[in-house]
């Protein structure tokens, strides 16, 4: 019998990047629609239908090809039947159709896509209207409006215009889960007026534990603002992580980590993750990200730390693999 599969992240998932819709979480590399112009969102309907028909009957999309979130089914339903039935409908969204931001991180590969220009006032995104589509989608009956996970990535969303908007329409639909990826450096009111209603996790990248530092890699000078609104939203209701990417020879020390977790137990807050900066090229020999030897140690040394100071210590799974393999490639 020929085999048939299922992807759960193909079935529930819509990712609205600069150029594409894409349909799962691998972007630049997943299955993918252009934005259609004008934008027709039959068209990104009838091509996600497409693709969870195709793995249904067996065929396995170029693009998903290899991919570990890939299943056989199990005890599958008669095809007949199966093509008949109504997809799920998308119960994760992902926002990350803008890529202006008011700050310009050196690690940020965001930033050099879109030429690492500081913008200081909100604006539409430079690639196209969200709203519009959401809204067409929640018309088409598209969106679960119980299960719903909303995530807003890409550039820093207190510069774009559309955020409020958004908010509103998925609380207005019902939403279970909100995801921020911020900056920090502009206090978001939205924040503090949802998070009574649904859950809310706020991530931000802080990569620092002092005003100098601070400052050569996010290259604005908001240290202090950051450090207020950290205040602010420590007192509310939410999942608040703060991220640490660490940088080549600017804040891949263990002083500068025990500063930022100090800085963390000063405010209170006690969920962090630790990154590596994927865009440094001097990390490239012979074509590997090749990890130098003092960062396992310097992995140590917070893992250490965050415990001696209640802190969650955090490693995405992916770090963890690289840590283990010794670089990207191998």
């Amino acid at each position: 019998m020929k085999k048939r599969y299922f992807c759960k992240r193909l079935n529930e998932t819509l990712n609205f990047d600069a150029l594409k819709v894409f349909y799962c979480c691998a972007t630049r590399t997943g299955p993918s629609i252009d934005v259609p112009q004008p934008k027709r969102i039959k068209d990104i309907i009838k091509k996600r239908n497409s693709l969870i028909k195709m793995l249904d009957r067996g065929i396995i999309p170029t693009e998903c090809e290899g991919c570990f979130d890939l299943e056989e089914q199990k005890n599958p339903k008669p095809l007949f039947i199966s093509q008949l039935s109504k997809p799920q409908k998308a119960n994760l969204i992902i926002v990350k159709h803008f890529k202006q931001c008011d700050c310009a991180c050196t690690y940020c590969c965001e930033q050099y896509l879109s030429g690492r220009k500081i913008v200081l006032k909100s604006r539409k995104s430079d690639y196209y209207d969200l709203l519009p589509i959401i809204k067409e989608l929640y018309k088409q009956d598209m969106i679960d409006k119980k299960e719903l996970d909303v995530h807003f990535q890409g550039g820093n969303v207190s510069v774009l215009d559309e955020f409020e908007d958004l908010v509103n329409i998925f609380m207005k639909n019902g939403v279970k889960r909100v995801e921020i990826a911020t900056n920090g450096i502009k206090y978001l009111p939205a924040i503090e007026r949802i998070c009574n209603d649904t859950f809310v996790d706020v991530n931000i990248s802080i990569d620092a534990g002092s005003r100098e530092t601070y400052k050569k890699i996010k290259t604005v000078d908001k240290f202090d603002d950051l450090i207020e609104n950290l205040k602010k939203y420590a007192k509310l209701p939410i999942l608040l992580r703060l991220k640490y990417i660490l940088v080549r020879n600017v804040n891949d020390t263990k002083e500068e980590l025990e500063k930022y977790i100090n800085l963390m137990k000063e405010i209170g807050i006690t969920n962090s993750e630790l990154m590596i900066d994927q865009c440094d090229n001097e990390f490239i020999q012979n074509g590997e990200f090749k990890i130098p030897d003092y960062y396992y140690e310097l992995f140590e040394f917070y893992k250490n730390k965050c415990q001696e100071n209640n802190i969650e210590a955090n490693i995405w799974e992916y770090i963890k693999e690289i840590l283990d393999k010794g670089s990207f490639f191998k």
